[in-house]
């Protein structure tokens, strides 16, 4: 009975397949996708991290070059570049190796070395930060405060040297009035008459004086206004952050807060000056002098008093106040912008470091600031000298700690992506599993188990019975003895084995101690009198051991091969129906190479053993 075909499947259906294909098919790519996924999220954190901690600290570190020596060559960019990636691909590698099974001491250098390379990029990623984030922000405070402290001692002196010309102007229309006065009245130095004697010519003396002095400080007041109309200029641009302040070819306002910084010191200069200067000191000399003199001399040899308390009074705080004219201490601006950020930044940095090692951390640059202010004020009030605080460095700010705590968290990221150990109590042990498993040990064993039951044992027997362990270092002790062929098969190979770097003659341990190792590992030697005592340099039995392992299996394989092609060991064909031994129908098993006894083909010293030549009597 034939069976009716199935009707053919209708256009929606196939595509409905088609589609559920394309829906698998993609379900399976994007299945192998999320198996492999998270190495390569690892991969590209570890990149981008890589990148960003690398270009911060190359910038940093060119930055820094470039402030000591000037533009840096393409070729000396590349190098610096070159050693910043070389640090970072080492911070990488010792992260992943510090993850992994190594031995405590070499765990501790790998520590050491990464907080090493880790100080020196955060440190060099501080700056960079650094410049980009507070640099300018601090060059405008410095300046202001710097500027802000010159104006405000100039506009004391300033004060002062108006007050002092106002009161010689007022000593000046005195004078002037007591000389009318005295023309007309007269009575203004004691029983004086009205007239033009000498007392009325001192009146118009000391009016001339005073005018004087008074001009010669209104030049000086016009000096101090003058530099303080142009510090103001320069204060509003910094403060309004004019385009004009920046130099085009660096990009930074350094080159103009050092002119700033210049006019200052010469600001400073002009009016320290002052106080030293030789006219003012012959006014204030003479003004001093005035003071104190009540008589004077008068017409025809004569003399005359005439004493004034207003008018000495007034001249005493003049000298007062020319003499408690303000030395004003210089400010520096702090250029800070553009390459001098990092040495800046780094100054900082190490200032901070010290004082928390001493226990002191030194005040911030806000804090020396106010600090500075009032030493100052306090000198001048004092007349002290210039207070050491002046001199101070500065350590890290409050604002400072958001570009140390960036370029810390770039390296503390690199630092949990490498870690890559998820929270999971038998992970270890899951990969331990997995390492031994695919480890090469059991490949290993297995050749040495199929080698050693394949005729190696019979080899490496009669060594057996003459090395031994004794304080960590293997010995051999090879009996000497004539009537053993055994015996003289160890001499002459330990002969040949001497000065070749493998075993060394040595004369300890002693006899007894020999023949007791010997004989708690039964050996059959254990009861012989004298031996030749031989020590295996570090390492040289566990090479001999594995190479004749591993050589053997190599020499057993060979073999195998020709049997499977039909031919015997020795080259020939292997007999039809013949099985080596086996049942018909199993494969043959590997052969083992056919080595040499000790008993059947030794080589030793002529003797009576040995048919007077070097080989024994074969045994009958």
């Amino acid at each position: 009975m034939t069976t009716p075909a199935p009707p053919p499947a209708r256009g929606g259906d196939a595509r409905a397949d088609r589609a559920i294909d394309a829906l698998a098919s993609g379900n399976q790519r994007w299945q192998r996708l999320k198996e492999i996924f998270p190495s390569l999220k690892k991969f590209l954190l570890i990149l981008g991290l890589g990148l960003l901690s690398w270009f911060s600290t190359y910038t940093g570190m060119l930055e820094l070059i470039q402030a000591n020596t000037g533009p840096v060559d393409f070729l000396y960019r590349f190098f610096i570049g070159i050693a910043v990636a070389l640090l970072m691909l080492m911070i990488i590698y010792i992260l992943d190796t510090l993850f992994s099974p190594v031995s405590w001491w070499l765990r501790s250098l790998y520590i050491l070395g990464y907080v090493f390379l880790t100080l020196i990029s955060v440190g060099f990623g501080f700056g960079f930060y650094w410049k980009f984030l507070e640099s300018r922000s601090e060059a405008t405070r410095s300046a202001e405060a710097a500027i802000s402290h010159v104006q405000g001692s100039l506009q004391t002196g300033q004060t002062r040297l108006e007050q002092l010309q106002s009161t010689l102007d007022t000593l000046t229309a005195l004078s002037r009035q007591k000389a009318q006065d005295e023309r007309e009245k007269g009575n203004t130095c004691p029983n004086s008459r009205p007239g033009d004697g000498p007392r009325r010519r001192l009146r118009d003396a000391d009016a001339q004086s005073f005018q004087f002095v008074s001009d010669f400080m209104q030049r000086k007041i016009g000096t101090v206004r003058k530099d303080l109309d142009g510090l103001s200029a320069d204060f509003a641009k910094v403060l309004s952050n004019d385009s004009s302040t920046v130099d085009p070819r660096s990009g930074t306002r350094n080159t103009f807060l050092r002119g700033v910084n210049r006019k200052l010191d010469l600001t400073v200069t002009r009016f320290n000056t002052l106080r030293t200067d030789p006219q003012l000191v012959e006014h204030r000399n003479s003004l001093a002098a005035r003071a104190e003199r009540t008589v004077f001399p008068g017409g025809r040899g004569g003399t005359f008093s005439c004493p004034d308390p207003q008018l000495q009074s007034a001249l005493r705080g003049v000298v007062r106040a020319i003499d408690g004219l303000p030395e004003i201490k210089k400010p520096e601006i702090a250029a800070v912008e553009g390459s001098e950020a990092i040495v800046e930044a780094f100054r900082r940095l190490t200032t901070t470091t010290i004082g928390a090692f001493s226990l002191k951390l030194p005040p911030s640059p806000d804090e020396l600031r106010d600090l500075q202010k009032k030493a100052v004020q306090s000198a001048l009030r004092s007349n002290q000298a210039e207070p050491a605080i002046l001199r101070q460095e500065p350590g890290l700010g409050q604002r400072d700690y958001i570009p140390l705590f960036i370029a810390l968290f770039v390296d503390l990221c690199i630092l949990l992506v490498s870690i890559n150990r998820p929270i999971n109590r038998f992970q270890m042990l899951v990969t331990l599993v997995r390492e031994a498993r695919d480890g090469p040990v059991s490949q290993i064993l297995q050749r040495f188990h199929d080698t050693h039951l394949a005729g190696l044992q019979k080899e490496f027997e009669v060594f057996q019975h003459v090395v031994f362990d004794f304080m960590g270092d293997y010995y051999v002790a090879v009996p000497l003895s004539a009537k053993r062929a055994d015996a003289h098969y160890l001499a002459n190979l330990f002969v040949s084995l001497e000065g070749q770097g493998i075993v060394d003659r040595v004369i300890l341990p002693p006899a007894f101690i020999v023949r007791r190792k010997l004989e708690k590992q039964g050996s059959a030697f254990a009861g012989e009198r004298v031996f030749r005592l031989y020590r295996f340099r570090n390492g040289a039995w566990s090479k001999l051991v594995l190479d004749a392992i591993l050589g053997g299996e190599r020499e057993r394989r060979a073999e195998a091969e020709k049997t499977a092609d039909g031919r015997n060991p020795n080259g020939g064909a292997t007999p039809a129906g013949r099985t080596n031994g086996h049942e018909p129908g199993m494969p043959a098993p590997e052969q083992a190479p056919v080595l040499h006894r000790p008993e059947e083909d030794v080589i030793a010293l002529p003797g009576p053993e040995t048919n007077g030549g070097g080989r024994a009597r074969p045994k009958s």
